[in-house]
């Protein structure tokens, strides 16, 4: 398909409206309004591909700190994808998060909880972790003898589409992920995530839009403020956070305060040795590979921003 034909066929294709929540993601097909003579020209294939080259993608984010005693872009490495998932694709990861939450409360879920104070509710998928050393002085990162839910279902369609549309490389497919479900007033203190996950790893964000705060020298006083805050992130709804090099391991993050209700879902892929005992790869996760087609030659003012 020519670049003329990709450019002209952008402009026609809209993403198809949800006609059952038991659709996932790959069955809902590009149409228009109404069935043209220009859509049976494309196949399928060749309509992801116009979907994938319409996505924006930004990769040169700055921000110079000192870092022992050198001055380092402490984002280098993030990256911030856009237009991923339609409006009713979206609306369709809700619903099944929203299903997801009901059954942790009835108890159908193995790794969900809600911290004290103001946190978020959290529900772990394809292995245990903790946050931070526990009481008992276990440590922080994956507990490889503690069992939980696989990946559902829905979540490996959206982890084959990030590795597929070139957001996530072929070589880090994530296994595992954490659900965050925010009230209005929750939050995520400053960290850097362990490093029993590899990198990249991905935050997608759905609901309502909020921001990431990155320092090197990041923290949260008593007073409930942070200090050492160099850069402030709007991620929009629908929007995927890539955090590699710096931006993973340099920087510390945090979610502040969201002003609304918001949901994210971070997906990561385990250390080979640091996986939980029991752990079996997912079939369907192996051997993904990008969709075919040069990501570079569609970098121009109206892909990346």
């Amino acid at each position: 398909m020519s670049a003329s034909q990709i450019k002209v066929a952008s402009h026609r294709f809209c993403s198809l409206e949800q006609d059952s929540v038991d659709m996932t993601l790959e069955d809902q097909e590009d149409a228009c309004g109404d069935a043209s003579l220009e859509k049976h020209n494309f196949s399928r294939g060749q309509r992801e591909i116009i979907q994938v080259m319409n996505v924006k993608r930004k990769r040169d984010f700055l921000c110079l700190e000192k870092v022992n005693g050198e001055m380092v872009n402490i984002l280098e490495g993030i990256e911030l994808h856009t237009d991923i998932f339609s409006a009713a694709e979206q609306q369709m990861i809700v619903e099944n998060v929203c299903e997801l939450q009901e059954k942790a409360r009835k108890g159908e879920i193995k790794r969900a909880f809600t911290p004290k104070g103001k946190g978020r509710s959290a529900i772990q998928f394809g292995c245990c972790f903790n946050y931070r050393t526990s009481k008992d002085g276990i440590p922080a990162g994956i507990l490889r003898h503690e069992t939980v839910d696989p990946l559902p279902s829905l979540f490996k369609v959206i982890i084959r589409r990030l590795v597929k549309w070139h957001v996530l490389p072929p070589t880090c497919v994530p296994d595992c992920c954490v659900v965050n479900i925010y009230d209005e007033g929750d939050c995520i203190p400053p960290h850097v995530d362990n490093h029993d996950f590899l990198r990249p790893f991905c935050t997608v964000s759905f609901l309502s839009e909020c921001s990431i705060l990155f320092g090197s020298n990041l923290k949260l006083e008593e007073n409930g403020d942070y200090s050492g805050g160099s850069y402030l992130l709007p991620l929009p709804v629908g929007s995927v956070l890539v955090l590699n090099g710096n931006g993973a391991n340099v920087a510390k993050h945090c979610v502040p305060e969201v002003p609304t209700k918001r949901i994210s879902i971070t997906f990561r892929k385990m250390n080979e040795s640091k996986r939980p005992i029991w752990f079996t790869p997912e079939p369907d996760l192996q051997w993904i590979q990008p969709l075919p087609f040069e990501l570079e030659s569609s970098s121009s003012s109206n892909h990346v921003y």
